[in-house]
């Protein structure tokens, strides 16, 4: 069981939900938590989460080693992660104003987490 800490903002926020108990849920919300999360923020746990901004301007990754980043995390720090397949998928694209970076993270192929940094 986990604390419920989706963002009002959110579109899935629930007014109504205080506590996620289910699998797929808790693996969503502690992926979610590991990307948005610095490292050096947790307490105890320096190496702890992914500053993907960071990793993408210091114009030393390109998406494959993005993504293999991302899955090392995954795998580090998220066990649950281990009992549905977990896919991750990175594409640099070039838009007018400036370059983007899309991460699509698929859980199960039916759950999923997209971003654009």
């Amino acid at each position: 069981m986990e604390l419920y800490i989706k963002s009002i903002e959110d579109p899935n926020f629930d007014s109504n939900q205080l506590q996620v108990d289910e699998d797929i849920q808790l693996l969503l919300l502690q992926i979610e938590t590991l990307l948005f999360t610095s490292p050096g923020d947790v307490l105890g746990k320096d190496t702890f989460g992914l500053s993907l901004e960071d990793l993408i301007y210091t114009f030393q990754y390109n998406d494959d080693m993005l993504k293999g980043v991302i899955d090392t995390a995954i795998a580090r720090y998220i066990p649950l992660s281990s009992k549905f397949p977990v896919s991750v998928v990175v594409e640099f694209m070039e838009q007018a104003d400036r370059n983007i970076v899309y991460v699509d993270i698929s859980i199960d192929n039916k759950y999923g987490i997209g971003l654009y940094i």
